[in-house]
Formats: structure tokens, sequence, C-alpha cells
């Protein structure tokens, strides 16, 4: 009987087979996303807390592994859109600008940093609570036409994780263009005025994101001053101490007295709509008092039209001319 190690192979080539098959997808699919899973979510319990919205918490090695990625996508993108133009094709997305050698916008924000990051999280949030979402179909399809047909989304894979010695994969591809596309979504809708943002709402997510206060403070217990007040004051301390404040603005920022009120305006007006104004005097009218007004005005004259103008009036046929013809 022959036990030659070829043999076995032969023998065995199909279950070989298949338990190789499985183990490149593991190796391909399932750990980096695995991978990206523990990177993402490592440390998270004692994490400093960068932003929190919508009910949910962005920590920081969670900004970081994104701004990463977000970094590696912008090389990869364009490493591809090099590489499409090479071949004499042009990406077919919009926001694209480059020339051979020269990749100057990619389609999506192509400086990372970890406040855009928040940015990013932010505005796609609010892109999908209104609604919008983008599938991996979609996506795949942007990437069709962004390398033009020049790659299969298998050699993009591959061409990928080759980039980033396997950290990233299309999955992780597909997710960092579907956040940034989505906050653009939002902010491109804000600024073209179809109502998804008011300028309010911009204005105050500006302030979230750059505006920045360090304070120092202690506590202060009250009771520790309940031997420093009078509980009954006499006249005297109420008049000059009124004195003191009347003319100066209440405020938090300060101990001092002051009574002097803020100025205060009311204003009254009234709105109306010429439209709502005719349909309501429309609907008081019959239609015998139609009908009367038009005969009154046709009797008068009024709906008569003028007489034609010689230009105007239409060509008259002319037997012997039609008649020649013949």
């Amino acid at each position: 009987m022959n036990n030659s190690p070829f043999e076995v192979f032969r023998r065995n080539l199909k279950p070989l087979m298949v338990f190789l098959t499985a183990l490149a997808l593991f190796a391909f699919v399932v750990l980096p996303v695995l991978d990206g899973y523990m990177r993402r979510n490592a440390g998270t319990g004692d994490q400093q807390v960068m932003a929190r919205f919508d009910g949910k918490e962005l920590t920081q090695s969670r900004v970081k592994f994104f701004t990463q990625n977000h970094l590696a996508t912008v090389e990869f993108l364009r490493l591809v859109a090099d590489e499409t133009l090479k071949a004499g094709k042009q990406p077919q997305t919009a926001g694209f600008v480059g020339q051979p050698g020269n990749i100057q916008a990619v389609g999506i924000n192509s400086q990372p940093s970890e406040e855009g990051t928040i940015r990013t999280f932010l505005f796609a949030s609010q892109a999908m609570k209104e609604g919008f979402a983008l599938s991996d179909g979609q996506l795949g399809s942007w990437l069709d036409l962004f390398c033009d047909g020049s790659f299969t989304e298998r050699e993009l894979n591959g061409m990928l994780m080759r980039q980033t010695r396997n950290r990233m994969g299309l999955p992780q591809l597909k997710d960092q263009l579907r956040m940034h596309m989505l906050a653009q979504v939002f902010v491109n809708r804000g600024y073209a005025g179809l109502q998804l943002t008011t300028p309010e709402q911009q204005w105050s997510s500006f302030l979230k994101l750059n505006q920045r206060a360090t304070a120092e403070t202690y506590e202060v217990l009250v009771s520790d001053y309940f031997d420093k007040t009078e509980e009954n004051p006499s006249e005297e301390t109420i008049v000059e101490t009124f004195e003191e404040g009347k003319d100066r603005f209440p405020t938090d920022q300060s101990y001092e007295p002051a009574f002097r009120k803020r100025y205060e305006a009311s204003f009254q007006y009234v709105t109306g709509s010429v439209n709502t104004f005719l349909q309501e005097e429309i609907s008081k009218l019959t239609e015998e008092e139609l009908r009367a007004e038009y005969q009154r005005q046709l009797d008068g004259g009024e709906l008569v039209l003028p007489p034609l103008s010689a230009e105007d009036k239409p060509a008259q046929d002319n037997p012997a001319h039609d008649k020649t013809a013949e």
C-alpha cells in the first residue's frame, strides 16, 4: 500500500481545499473585521469621552481609530485614482480633482483630524435621522465609478489589504465612505437651503466643535454664610442696599446687589394672505350673481374684442390662384 504524502494529499484533496478556502475567508474577511472591532472597542471602559450626542458616546480610542482609517482611505483612493488615470480612464464621481501624480481631491474630506472625525459622526447621525442611507451595493457602485471600471471589488480589496498590511478590507472602506458621504449630504443640504439644517442649527453645531473654555471651580456652602446675614434687616439697610445697586443690571457673575430691570418691549403685528382673502370673497358669490355681472359687462361692451388690424387678419383664400395652380 502506497502511503506517500502525495497519495494522501490526492485522496484528501476535496476536504483540504474546503479547509483552505475557509481559512482564506477567515484570514481576509473575518479577521480584519474582528481586528477592527477589537481596536475600536479596546479600553472603552476607561477611555476619555470626547463627545456625546443622540445618546451615544465617542471615546478617544474610537475617534483615533476612525481617524487612522480615514487617512488610510484617502491614501488608498489616491492610489486607485492614480492607477485609473494611468490606464487612460477618468474617475466619474463628483468631487474628484487631479491628474496622474497629483491627486488633489478624491470626493471626501482629504484632511483627517480628530475634530473632523467628531464632526463627521455628528453630521452623519443627523443625516440618518432625516432618513438618508447608503447600502453596500450603492457604495460598490460608487467605487466602480471612481475607478471607471478598471478594477473589480475583489481586486480593490486585495490592493487595500496590501497597502494597509491587512488592517483594512473592503467592509471597513465602505464604512468610511458611508460616514463621510452621509455627513457631506447633511452639510450640502444645509448650505443649499433645503431646510435640512437651519442657520441656528449650523451655528450651534459650530460652537459645539469649536468653543473651548477652561474653568477653575470650588465648592461654597451657603450654610457657612447664614450667620453673616440678617433675617430682618433694618429699613435703613434696605434703602442703602437698593441705592447701591439700583443702576446695576443683575448678573450671576457678580455678588454685588443689582436691581435695574432689563429693557423690555411689546410688539403687535397682523399678518394676512391675499390668496386667502380672495378665496373667502369668491366663496361668497353665487352663480346668479356671477351670471348677472357677466351679462352686465357684456352689454356694456367691456368683453368685446377690439377689431383686428390688417396685419392681424388671416390670409383669405384665393380660388382663382388655386385654380391656376391646378
